[in-house]
């Protein structure tokens, strides 16, 4: 497994429009063969279903973090838990553990999980997102608009961070529901104190838009393709 690191930068809007990197996602590949992938949508229930996906997860999760110590120390690593996870009591105590072990401030983690993996087990899950918040670790609802219930989620959980989902982003401008939409998103969460990301962004037009309604963040291709740890570096 190698983890490659997509470009998350942010701040897409302030008083002078100033933009730079806050962080990035680790994105998990299963590398075949040189060049040839195979993406985590495919090999990740395979861990589930074998049993692995937490032995998984703690190797990921080391490397991503012993990575993100070659960052500048405002970045943020931002983490995916896989929705299984949500029904293990233990998580928060294993990722805190790897954390002092490698040297990663815990307030420089985000830890994203997605709508539909909140449906499986609430009260669970909602303890573990409890105990992760009470440690200092941020949470981002991922896919935001896309799972089950999202108000009720909102009520329910303490979000730091909401994303809004690419599909909404690719739209937005031609469709003036979806942009109601995610005018609506950015407002919510200038009423609850949460910071939104837009993710898919892949053009000036669609940055500058979102800039002017308000979005906080900003990811996708336009401002940062994924790439290896080592290329974060010159741009960091």
């Amino acid at each position: 497994i190698s983890v490659i690191i997509s470009r998350n930068p942010g701040s897409v809007l302030s008083a002078n429009q100033h933009q730079q990197t806050v962080g990035y996602e680790a994105l998990a590949r299963w590398e075949m063969s040189p060049g040839k992938f195979v993406p985590p949508c495919e090999f990740i229930p395979l861990a589930e279903d074998a049993g692995l996906i937490v032995e998984l997860t703690d190797q990921l999760f080391r490397i991503a973090c012993q990575d993100a110590l070659s960052w500048p120390a405002h970045t943020v690593l931002s983490f995916n838990i896989s929705p299984v996870q949500l029904s293990d009591r233990l998580l928060g105590l294993r990722l805190l553990k790897i954390l002092g072990e490698v040297g990663l401030p815990v307030h420089r983690l985000e830890l994203e999980v997605t709508e539909s993996a909140l449906i499986n087990d609430p009260e669970t899950a909602r303890g573990v997102l409890d105990d992760l918040v009470k440690s200092g670790i941020n949470i981002a609802l991922d896919d935001f608009g896309t799972g089950y219930s999202s108000l009720s989620q909102l009520s329910s959980y303490n979000f730091n961070k909401i994303k809004i989902d690419r599909s909404f982003v690719a739209t937005f401008e031609d469709s003036d529901r979806q942009e109601k939409i995610v005018r609506a998103i950015i407002a919510l969460g200038a009423v609850l104190g949460v910071k939104i990301t837009a993710e898919g962004i892949e053009d000036e037009t669609q940055l500058r838009r979102l800039q002017d309604l308000g979005c906080d963040i900003g990811q996708g291709y336009l401002l940062g393709k994924p790439c290896p740890i080592e290329k974060t570096l010159k741009v960091a």
